[in-house]
């Protein structure tokens, strides 16, 4: 399957050291970014493409949207959406996802993940490394899951949340839409749409929200 991953960030850099080699069949055709030096200052695979592309300048029809603040994301995948791309799901062969999992469009599951069943997770969510997603959890479009983040069972991620990376979020805990969990922090109750909390017990800090 012929690739084309959007960014040359952190995110896409990992992407491909993760899938480029993992699974049989992956190929990444070039990058595509507003970036134009970290293409070449770190050796990645494929063309370097600008960021208005369609899939007959990209020669592929598949892409992976590697960025990770959501609302950059979702207005990306609409452009691309649009151009006639489509958004293959990614699950690296070292995770375990349960057969009664659902996931969506474009869905990437990196390393060392455990997803229970009955979880959903739907179009461009983005699980990071060594994540654990407990039973009936619905993680929501856009967001994204860094590293070594734990997700209780029955818990909810609204669309386009952004959760820092080793954190947690107890079970039947909702965490609101276009929300921020910073690093580290233990969520016990709900989190209201675009609220940023931090700390254990997590609390809000409207300081650095927009």
């Amino acid at each position: 399957m012929d690739i084309v991953v959007i960014g040359t960030g952190g995110l896409a850099r990992e992407f491909a050291y993760y899938f480029a080699g993992a699974s049989d069949g992956i190929r990444i055709v070039g990058f595509s970014s507003v970036n134009q030096t970290e293409h070449g200052a770190f050796k990645l695979p494929g063309v370097l493409l600008n960021d208005d592309i369609t899939p007959e300048i990209a020669g592929a029809d598949k892409a992976v949207v590697a960025i990770g603040i959501p609302a950059i994301k979702k207005k990306i995948h609409e452009k691309l959406k649009a151009a006639g791309f489509s958004f293959p799901t990614f699950v690296h062969p070292s995770s375990i996802v349960s057969d009664r999992a659902i996931l969506e469009d474009g869905v990437v599951i990196s390393p060392q993940c455990i997803v229970s069943p009955n979880v959903t997770l739907k179009t461009l969510s983005y699980i990071n490394c060594s994540c654990g997603i407990g039973h009936d959890a619905v993680i929501g479009r856009y967001v994204q899951v860094n590293p070594g983040s734990q997700l209780g069972g029955f818990s909810e991620i609204g669309e386009g949340t952004l959760v820092g990376s080793g954190s947690t979020v107890l079970e039947h805990v909702r965490v609101g839409e276009w929300a921020t969990v910073a690093s580290g922090s233990v969520v016990f109750a709900k989190v209201a749409d675009g609220a940023t909390v931090i700390g254990n017990p997590a609390r809000r800090m409207r300081a650095f929200e927009k």
